[in-house]
């Protein structure tokens, strides 16, 4: 069994929009739909879970009836971040996985990830267990303690960037996350930084610079130009 646990429970100051931004409407679509299609067409997810901001729910429902994505399964509320929304995405499905099954976690505001990318991720996964999706940097990364002032270089060569989706086999992320609510090692990002704050090593998939993450506004006209690129049969 593959589930993809679709992360969609964020809300984002930065984001200066009247909704949250995996609800923004690109070409007549909110972009959690665009994620949610990505899955639903490749031919190894078994199903899709949504953790969402809480309110949106029957949205997201009525989303998944109008735009015919059948592997949709199950809907609840996030958490206050999003190691907590895994957490109960992951809780949802201990009834129905185990050790050898694998969970998908992705970001509902990464409408741009691509079949490579899904397929890959689960290929590591199946090979070390877990599948996390990051590439290069190629600008140069300084240090900033207030984004004004840079005090150090790092070497971009020993630097990933790290992406969603992260796979993992659903028996070790539980365990994870167990232990890491025993240890007091709250409040993580992403599965990624959670497993390294707790000195785990982290296997890495494939990622793209192609791969964005809706974050600020501007984000929401790349994604519609760069998707106008790859789409150019839509006319849009």
């Amino acid at each position: 069994m593959n589930t993809a646990l679709i992360l969609a429970g964020g809300v984002d100051v930065r984001f200066k929009m009247d909704i949250p931004k995996q609800f923004v409407n690109v070409n007549n679509r909110p972009v959690i739909v665009y994620t949610l299609e990505n899955f639903q067409k490749h031919p190894d997810i078994d199903e899709i879970f949504v953790t969402c901001l809480d309110g949106w729910q029957e949205m997201v429902r009525v989303y998944g009836r109008q735009f015919n994505i059948t592997k949709l399964s199950e809907i609840i509320p996030g958490g206050q971040d999003a190691q907590e929304s895994t957490y109960r995405g992951l809780k949802l499905m201990k009834e129905r996985m185990g050790k050898g099954d694998i969970v998908i976690v992705h970001d509902a505001i990464r409408p741009m990830v691509s079949e490579k990318i899904i397929s890959d991720s689960i290929r590591m996964c199946r090979k070390k267990g877990m599948g996390v999706a990051a590439t290069y940097i190629m600008d140069t990364i300084m240090h900033s303690w207030d984004g004004k002032e840079g005090y150090k270089s790092l070497n971009r060569y020993e630097i990933m960037k790290v992406q969603t989706p992260q796979a993992f086999d659903f028996q070790l992320l539980w365990d994870l996350h167990n232990r890491a609510i025993e240890e007091g090692c709250l409040g993580a990002w992403d599965n990624s930084s959670m497993l390294t704050r707790m000195g785990e090593k982290v296997y890495f998939s494939e990622g793209s610079d192609l791969n964005l993450k809706i974050n600020v506004t501007e984000d929401v006209e790349m994604f519609r130009a760069l998707y106008r690129m790859k789409h150019p049969e839509e006319n849009i």
